[in-house]
């Protein structure tokens, strides 16, 4: 119609959950006992490991901000929806953690 401005389009959305897994992609000089495979979940704000896997404090300490990021909803085109990787404190072990957004399949 002339005169109306058009709207924006309305942003992609990618969807944040409560529960969000931390896996190591890839680390070079292992200082403790972490290994590629390693992960750990984040359920609301209480923090899951499998039996008798142990995780960097370290590393737990540089993901946790980027973990609750990913609890939100994002921008489909945040960088952490695109690239969703955090390195770990330690340059020379170069500890790479994938942060993903586990949504729960509906029951049928």
């Amino acid at each position: 119609m002339p005169g109306s401005a058009a709207l924006p389009p309305t942003p992609a959305i990618s969807p944040g959950s409560p529960r969000v897994r931390v896996t190591v992609t890839r680390v070079d000089r292992p200082r403790g006992r972490t290994r590629v495979g390693d992960w750990f979940e984040i359920n609301g704000s209480r923090l899951i490991l499998p039996p008798g896997q142990s995780f960097c404090p370290y590393a737990l300490a540089a993901v946790f901000p980027v973990v609750v990021m990913r609890q939100g909803d994002l921008p489909a085109d945040s960088w952490l929806v695109r690239k969703p990787y955090i390195c770990g404190p330690d340059a020379e072990e170069n500890l790479v953690m994938k942060v993903e957004a586990v949504y729960e399949e509906a029951a049928g």
